[in-house]
């Protein structure tokens, strides 16, 4: 079934580089879905933290944009909590907490039930 963001997630070529899969889209949300590969891991053989940070920046920029208006990101900052490893799917859910113009999000990054990540956006619309 095709969606109003179709057209809109096929320029997100860099999300399909890194495998990572739209789960859910509302209105100022979204939940997507990554994969730990053994190219996402650093020298430890831990996930790197800039695979957890891409996946937070996927979810903040849907959920930003959802209502059709183009926002780019001006601040991003993500806080690490466990460890990640290859073969773990995580989960990130970006929702909107406050504004418009400048609008604040939080992300959330689980694996199963358990918080591994969390993150923070700020989005700033272009109109």
């Amino acid at each position: 079934m095709k969606s109003k963001y179709d057209n809109f997630l096929k320029q997100d070529r860099f999300r399909e580089l890194l495998g990572v899969e739209v789960i859910e889209i509302r209105d100022y949300y979204a939940k997507v879905k990554g994969v730990v590969k053994k190219e996402h891991l650093n020298f430890y053989n831990v996930c790197h933290g800039a695979f957890i940070t891409a996946l937070t920046d996927f979810a903040f920029a849907i959920a930003g944009n959802t209502d059709g208006k183009k926002r780019m990101a001006i601040y991003i900052k993500t806080e690490f909590y466990k460890p990640v490893f290859e073969g773990d799917e995580l989960i990130a859910e970006a929702k909107r907490i406050t504004g418009n113009k400048i609008a604040f999000f939080e992300v959330r990054v689980h694996r199963e039930d358990e918080l591994v990540a969390r993150g923070e956006g700020i989005g700033y619309r272009m109109d």
